[in-house]
């Protein structure tokens, strides 16, 4: 892969984690006082899922972190290494636990407090679809890495 070519993917994964650092530390905590103040019944809930949902928005960070030093490593001609290989395991974990998170962010607003409708179900099953498919996105990544330096 040359400059050139990682260069899109570099300025994505830089407006996805300037994306996330904005909900994570204005969005969400605006969205969660303004629920808590339109629905006082609930209030309570606010500071435990704003908390939840920062981790949940920092594993995906750590994500992103990864996936720059796995397009580092294509850029560099490195093949599959354990550098690589580590990289894309913290990819696919870091996946793996925001979507366990907000899985159970969508789990205990939908089944225990019976809050948010059909919404939380729907929800619920996105995340908990997603963690299957981290990990076969780690495989994904090396089996591209491993694909773009037996070409060279």
């Amino acid at each position: 892969m040359t400059r050139q070519e990682a260069l899109p993917l570099r300025c994505a994964v830089v407006a996805f984690a300037l994306a996330a650092l904005l909900a994570q530390l204005v969005v969400v905590p605006r969205i969660a006082a303004r629920s808590a103040a339109a629905y006082p019944e609930v209030a309570s809930l606010a500071s435990s899922y704003v908390t939840v949902i920062g981790a949940a928005v920092a594993a995906f960070e750590l994500a992103l972190l990864a996936a720059w030093h796995l397009v580092s490593a294509a850029v560099a001609d490195r093949s599959v290494t354990r550098w690589s290989t580590g990289w894309a395991n913290v990819m696919a974990v870091s996946l793996g636990v925001m979507a366990v998170l907000f899985a159970g962010v969508f789990a205990h607003a939908g089944f225990i407090e019976n809050i948010g409708g059909p919404a939380m179900l729907f929800g619920l099953l996105l995340f908990l679809a997603l963690i299957p498919v981290a990990f076969a996105f780690r495989y994904g990544v090396l089996g591209w890495l491993k694909e773009e330096h037996s070409v060279h």
